[in-house]
């Protein structure tokens, strides 16, 4: 991929017809990165995964997720980015006004006709993909974290790189975690966006409780938070991790149901600023650190410098792998996909199955 289409918008086209996903693209291509999806699931795994899509253009009628059930998902989403998308549907000659009605009133921004002429799409595209750029600017210029109070990802990047500076010019100790509710997808399903949203909430205001003045706490993701600790090594970032996590993993959250618990893990970064390092280095090693703590099953905390364990390797699948995979299964291929992306495949399908087990009651 070339810088320059890095930098374009990215737009999600989501239609069951080939034929109709093709032809967006050859519309919008000149002047947006446009991701395909051919049904509703593909489109809300991309949506999942992909901060950086500022439109979604979806079609009503579809296999495994329709257009409504998508609809219906980014707006009870807990990520307010995704909630707050233009979603922008595209009608047949079958759609009534009664459906039109419905799909507005669950939250539609706007609709276009199929077949629908390029001029259409391009200003369509054009109008909301501003939309949601000056939506996302507003939210950087604040600085703060809507739900939490926390800092938000830009403010990280700026506090923390002044941080960093300081003591890298100063050779003092400073480390970055990054903390994230494990499973997090599976309690927004079971219990919904208002449960989903306390646990954010209550999070963030322990993280507050034990962090010191000079501390710096963000969120930087649904349920992804970083802590950036000044004057910190290793040893002392593990106690107050240690204190973090125990005091968040023993709440209790009453869903109405039933109690629950989270599960907080952590990767981080204690670097050796004798090195040539920066902040954002820091960063990355804290993610690595993090995802590993995700995909094991014993540890719960990881050090961007401990090795992995031999017994656990990092099996790393790209969304290309996934696309594919989805493909075969659609198919009726399921043979065709390897050994090694069966366990990755079940896991970013069972919150779509957990979700149709939900709706349908069985």
């Amino acid at each position: 991929m070339s810088e320059q289409s890095v930098d374009k918008p990215q737009i999600l086209v989501v239609d069951d017809s080939k034929v109709i996903r093709l032809a967006a693209r050859k519309m919008l291509g000149s002047d947006y990165e446009v991701q395909l999806a051919e049904d509703g699931a593909v489109g809300w795994a991309m949506l999942q995964e992909n901060s950086k899509i500022s439109v979604v253009f979806t079609d009503l009628s579809m296999p495994n997720m329709d257009g409504m059930q998508l609809l219906n998902n980014i707006r009870g989403s807990s990520d307010d980015h995704v909630a707050n998308l233009p979603v922008i549907i595209m009608t047949g000659h079958d759609d009534s006004d009664s459906i039109k009605q419905t799909v507005f009133d669950a939250g539609a921004t706007d609709f276009i006709a199929k077949p629908f002429e390029s001029i259409d799409l391009l200003s369509r595209a054009k109008a909301y993909a501003r939309l949601s750029r000056k939506v996302v600017e507003l939210e950087k210029k604040t600085g703060y974290d809507k739900l939490t109070g926390l800092f938000n990802a830009s403010s990280l990047e700026e506090q923390g790189s002044r941080a960093f500076s300081f003591s890298s010019r100063h050779k003092l100790f400073i480390s970055t975690v990054y903390f994230e509710i494990k499973d997090f997808q599976e309690v927004f399903l079971n219990y919904g966006k208002n449960v989903a949203q306390h646990i954010i909430v209550t999070v963030g205001k322990r993280l507050q409780a034990v962090m010191r003045e000079e501390d710096i706490a963000a969120r930087i993701a649904v349920a992804k938070y970083a802590l950036v600790l000044p004057m910190t090594n290793k040893h002392k970032t593990e106690i107050v991790i240690g204190r973090v996590r125990e005091s968040i993993n023993k709440l209790v959250f009453d869903t109405g149901k039933e109690k629950i618990r989270v599960n907080f893990v952590a990767g981080y970064s204690s670097p050796d600023l004798s090195s040539d390092s920066d902040f954002n280095t820091m960063l990355e090693q804290a993610d690595d650190a993090l995802s590993r703590a995700i995909n094991s099953s014993s540890e719960h905390v990881i050090c961007f410098d401990d090795e992995v364990e031999a017994d656990e390797p990092v099996n790393v699948i790209s969304e290309q792998d996934i696309e594919q995979a989805f493909a075969h299964v659609l198919e009726g291929n399921f043979y065709q996909i390897p050994e090694q992306h069966l366990a990755k495949v079940v896991e970013r399908l069972s919150p779509f199955i957990q979700y149709v087990e939900n709706q349908t009651g069985s």
